[in-house]
């Protein structure tokens, strides 16, 4: 984990755009996504969880514009639509016909497109990953509870098979090992406390 703790910091360093948006506690979960996928993987990240491509050789540099991807790292642009990034892998995926992890959190399973995206990934048996990360919201946060019930059950609705771990490092890599062994969509929750 240091090694994306220094990245990260190096990455505030040179200034990311269009904002630094710090790992925290998320940083077991982005590294533990990383690291359960095959570097010939492609990753679709947000602006928080890019910084891991580090693990896989990119240096913190090539990560500085937030709206770019990294292409010889396999990760995909960040979107700006946390949501619309869960569409993305689908047909990520079912263009590469590779596993594809999509990192998402709460809000963005709250979204119609993050909808719209389970229901694409069972039609087009797209071997998506989606790795939401869940944590306690604090009185300080923007908004309130966005979700009327679990990604589990949203996904489960599908026929999508789910997993629910804790946001430690090799509790995640275990459980995208084991969906992307499968080569079918799966969904992962990586619970912070």
């Amino acid at each position: 984990m240091s090694t994306l703790i220094e990245a990260e910091a190096k990455l505030a360093e040179l200034g990311p755009t269009p904002f630094p948006l710090p790992l925290g506690p998320m940083a077991p979960v982005v590294e533990g996504g990383f690291n359960g996928m095959n570097k010939s993987d492609w990753i679709v990240a947000g602006m928080r969880e890019r910084v891991g491509a580090v693990l896989r050789g990119c240096p913190p540099e090539r990560l500085v514009d937030g709206r770019a991807g990294a292409k010889p790292y396999k990760l995909a642009p960040a979107s700006e639509a946390p949501g619309t990034r869960a569409l993305h892998a689908v047909g990520l995926a079912k263009a590469s016909g590779s596993p594809v992890l999509c990192f998402l959190g709460l809000a963005s399973a709250a979204s119609g497109d993050f909808h719209e995206a389970l229901n694409a990934a069972v039609l087009t048996e797209a071997p998506v990953i989606f790795l939401v990360t869940v944590h306690t919201l604090t009185d300080d946060a923007p908004v309130g509870a966005q979700l009327a019930t679990t990604p589990e059950k949203l996904a489960q609705a599908f026929g999508i098979p789910t997993t629910v771990v804790k946001a430690e490092a090799k509790a995640v890599q275990k459980a995208v090992k084991a969906a992307r062994k499968k080569g079918v969509a799966a969904l992962i929750t990586a619970t912070v406390e």
